[in-house]
């Protein structure tokens, strides 16, 4: 299960820690009070964006994100999703089971 994502103000703050004041990881992570996975998970997606400090002046929240993360796609389901209501009308015969309707 992953972490859920910290807010954009320390994103920023950590990334000013490491870019400008050229902290260490553990300095970064003691101030900002998060893991140390998770200032250098941040760390090493900034510097696969190619961002330096000062951010430039257009990029907003919603840009630094799409920056860091990608895209934001929905999860594509590898099988699909059974018919419900055929599964419904199928039970409701005489001497029909979920085990035979999964044969």
């Amino acid at each position: 299960m992953s972490r859920p994502r910290i807010i954009m103000r320390q994103i920023r703050e950590v990334l000013r820690l490491s870019l400008s004041e050229r902290r260490s990881i553990r300095e970064i992570s003691q101030a900002c009070s998060l893991p140390k996975s998770t200032v250098s998970d941040y760390v090493k997606r900034a510097k696969q964006a190619g961002l330096s400090w000062p951010l430039r002046e257009d990029l907003d929240d919603d840009g630094l994100e799409s920056l860091l993360f990608g895209a934001n796609t929905p999860p594509v389901h590898a099988k699909p999703m059974p018919d419900l209501g055929y599964l419904h009308r199928e039970l409701k015969r005489p001497h029909m089971t979920l085990m035979l309707l999964w044969l």
